[in-house]
């Protein structure tokens, strides 16, 4: 496999190019070739696919892309090329399993194939913003208290001194360290000190924030996880890159992570699966991560549950599995908001397609991640029992409940039902449920998902 140095020194000497020619003279023409290649097309009446030769062709369509067009480093204008051997190195060398957390919440995380039934990584929480420390406090602590959540992403938290951290300030500093301190005193809360943090720090935008919370005195551990994002499409940038070097050297696990945009240069369902595999091809290589995650998007829903991106994210995770052993997890961006049947359909829909096909559990994100404190824990606790329900099934048994979850929301995700907030379903102080009807609900989704077909049980 190789060497970092290797990758960052080809950042400088790659051909030279400008951003627009490197995407309409290269990308886009190189990526439409390969999808005629190999005859790759989306077929709407499967969005949970079973044709595992279909799934190898998408791995080999995916090592040719990105053996033909490498990825793009803006800070040189370089393209950063790599062989089909390098490629394919690299991948002998994927980890098939990373380790996280501390004490009794020590556990390993695993590649899983297709139709597999071992039960999948179950990864709470989100990104959200927070209104306050005491909605923040009360989130993580409810999270961490669902006995089954074997790591969290942890909410924002940018309020310093009564106003909102400026972006890469020194402020965004001092809020990362507050916020990742914050955390920790909540799932110690929750007799779970121990239990990791897979999204960084949430609250840092830039390296220099990130790398402050990552000081042994603030919480942060080489246990949790540390996000490296590569932007849409294919671009690693320096600040990227600076954030492998210092992970790499404190033993930390990176999460590569992607976000590919259905309906930008990758065009339809075709492009888009194609260079969602590429995107964990080049976490393994280039930002030697230890786990990736996937989170297609529509660019003007910015949805990940449309039919065509449950097609996208089933099939990638299927191809991946089958032929390279990388741990995924895999995030859902919602339209329903929080409690709404929008919310639990788009869910049920998203992990059930994932975890057949291979892939680990990322709680899903209501409103599209933009709503204040819409992480609602008894919302998570469902999100587990669903993906847990689905290791139960195999990719044909389950086909027919993603159609019928489909049927339940689809037309609503032009403008998706408002959910609620934290706030509104729990009592901030004491984190018990005090909205009645909110509980209520939860149980008749549950009944529902069984009429389904759905093997959910409710959890102890």
């Amino acid at each position: 496999m190789l060497s970092f140095f290797e990758v960052i020194d080809r950042t400088v000497t790659g051909p030279l190019m400008s951003d627009q020619d490197f995407y309409l003279k290269l990308y886009v023409p190189e990526l439409n070739k390969v999808i005629q290649k190999y005859k790759i097309k989306y077929n709407p009446d499967t969005p949970l696919p079973t044709d595992d030769a279909l799934a190898d062709v998408i791995f080999e369509a995916a090592v040719e892309f990105f053996s033909r067009v490498g990825a793009y480093c803006p800070d040189t204008s370089r393209v950063v090329q790599f062989s089909r051997e390098e490629i394919l190195q690299a991948v002998s060398k994927a980890p098939s399993m990373s380790t996280f957390g501390e004490g009794p919440d020590r556990k390993v995380m695993r590649s899983r194939k297709p139709d597999e039934h071992s039960e999948p990584w179950y990864h709470c929480g989100g990104g959200i913003y927070t209104t306050s420390e005491a909605i923040f406090m009360a989130i993580v602590e409810g999270l961490a208290n669902i006995r089954k959540a074997n790591s969290l992403s942890i909410p924002s938290s940018i309020r310093i001194k009564g106003k909102d951290a400026r972006v890469r300030s020194p402020q965004e500093v001092l809020a990362a360290i507050k916020t990742v301190r914050m955390a920790r005193e909540a799932c110690r809360r929750a007799g779970r000190p121990g239990l990791p943090i897979l999204n960084g720090i949430s609250t840092a935008t830039g390296p220099i924030s990130m790398f402050a919370a990552s000081h042994p005195n603030f919480g942060l551990r080489s246990s949790d996880g540390y996000l490296v994002d590569s932007l849409a499409e294919m671009v690693i940038d320096f600040e990227a890159l600076d954030k492998v070097a210092f992970y790499t050297s404190i033993g930390a696990n990176i999460g590569s992570t992607s976000t590919p945009l259905f309906g930008g240069y990758n065009g339809g369902a075709e492009g888009n699966v194609i260079a969602t595999v590429v995107y964990n091809l080049l976490g393994i290589l280039v930002f030697r991560g230890t786990y990736h995650y996937n989170a297609p998007l529509h660019t003007k829903l910015r949805v990940s549950s449309t039919r065509p991106l449950l097609w996208i994210i089933a099939l990638a995770n299927q191809a991946l599995h089958r032929n390279a052993p990388y741990p995924t997890v895999n995030l859902p961006y919602l339209g329903g908001g929080a409690g709404t049947d929008c919310y639990y359909y788009e869910m049920a829909a998203y992990h059930t397609c994932v975890v057949t096909s291979g892939g680990n559990m990322l709680s899903g994100h209501p409103s599209i991640a933009v709503e204040p404190d819409s992480l609602v824990p008894l919302d998570h606790v469902l999100n587990i029992e669903v993906a847990e329900a689905a290791s139960k099934l195999t990719r044909r048994e389950a086909n027919p409940i993603i159609l019928k979850c489909l049927e339940k929301y689809e037309k609503l995700l032009t403008d998706p039902p408002k959910g609620f907030k934290y706030q509104d379903c729990y009592d901030v102080e004491n984190g018990t449920i005090t909205n009645s009807e909110y509980a209520k609900n939860a149980d008749r989704i549950r009944k529902e998902f069984k009429e389904l077909g759905l093997p959910i049980e409710k959890s102890a």
